[in-house]
């Protein structure tokens, strides 16, 4: 096996010089870096990432603990977290967060016990205080907690966006369908401002709830039966995800609806799928690249000790198509 010792005499340094290249100190100048960096992959040698982690203090890794890889919005977020952090040269340890609060603490544990140096966390109800109480530097994704670091998509402007598009084309009747409205998350937003726009410009509406269990599992089929069962008069429907939103579309079509034509349909996050189907569907886009570098930079700040704002959104985008 190839050691420190070999890389130096192949290169005709100390193995302090080795290792201040290994761990990219700027006291090197160029022409030594390169004949250590030579040395390296002629001997095909790969520093030890746990010792490197002791020299530094800290482990290139960032946790990132989600709801789960099934819900399309977190796995396209997933990859752009991992992509982000690499340009940072850091690794991603990815773990899934189980949906009641004591397996979610478990699980946040476990991942905060496995060196990463910092995590990055979807929001759970009642996990405030366990956050900030956390000695590892965590943001939060979609939380309007005061009591830890966050971003989020500006969800407000999302559901402005979506309801007043909906009003502009001609709906009186619209149905929202959120997601589960627990405290504290920066998804209540859009439900608040969708009510607020219907009831500045006098419009009917009614409101419908999905559980973070069907979320996870994709299982609308309750919710979106007792939509088409309860209403027969509506003329919109905005929903709170795309993959609900294609299910509304689906659904409208089986029946016998027109879409647009005699219901228009607006889904949220703007997954590849949400151009793919047809028509292709309306959405509000969240920016999936923007979201998971202001993620990661933040938590890479809240390493290196660098003072953060607590709350930081980033805007969203109507994206107009064929369902209104």
């Amino acid at each position: 096996m190839t050691t420190i010792s070999d890389v130096a005499k192949e290169a005709n340094v100390s193995t302090a010089t080795v290792s201040r290249v290994i761990n990219g100190s700027s006291r090197i100048n160029a022409n030594t870096e390169k004949r250590v960096l030579d040395a390296m992959a002629k001997l095909n040698y790969s520093p030890n990432t746990i010792a490197r982690s002791l020299a530094k203090g800290h482990n290139d890794c960032i946790g990132f603990l989600l709801p789960d890889l099934n819900m399309p919005f977190w796995a396209k977020l997933a990859h752009e977290v991992e992509k982000c952090a690499k340009s940072h040269g850091w690794n991603v340890m990815i773990s899934s967060a189980p949906k009641n609060l004591d397996d979610y603490c478990s699980a946040y544990n476990r991942l905060s016990g496995s060196m990463v140096s910092g995590i990055i966390t979807t929001y759970i109800g009642g996990t405030a205080d366990f956050i900030s109480e956390s000695k590892t530097p965590t943001v939060t994704i979609s939380s309007i907690s005061e009591c830890s670091y966050s971003v989020s998509s500006n969800d407000e402007q999302g559901g402005i966006f979506a309801t007043r598009h909906l009003i502009s084309r001609g709906c009186r009747k619209i149905i929202h369908i959120s997601g589960e409205m627990l405290p504290e998350r920066s998804s209540n937003a859009r439900t608040h401002a969708f009510v607020k726009e219907c009831e500045r410009h006098g419009i009917a509406y009614k409101l419908y709830e999905t559980s973070l269990v069907d979320q996870v599992e994709n299982d609308y089929a309750g919710v979106i039966g007792n939509v088409f069962y309860e209403n027969t008069d509506f003329d919109g429907i905005f929903a709170s995800n795309d993959i609900l939103a294609s299910m509304c579309l689906s659904t409208a079509l089986s029946l016998g609806y027109r879409v647009p034509q005699d219901i228009k349909i607006v889904g949220y996050d703007d997954i590849p799928i949400s151009a793919m189907i047809y028509p292709p569907l309306t959405t509000i886009r969240q920016d999936y690249q923007k979201l998971s570098s202001l993620a990661v930079e933040t938590v890479l700040n809240l390493i290196n000790g660098v003072e953060v704002p607590k709350k930081q959104q980033i805007p969203v985008e109507l994206i107009v198509r064929g369902t209104t």
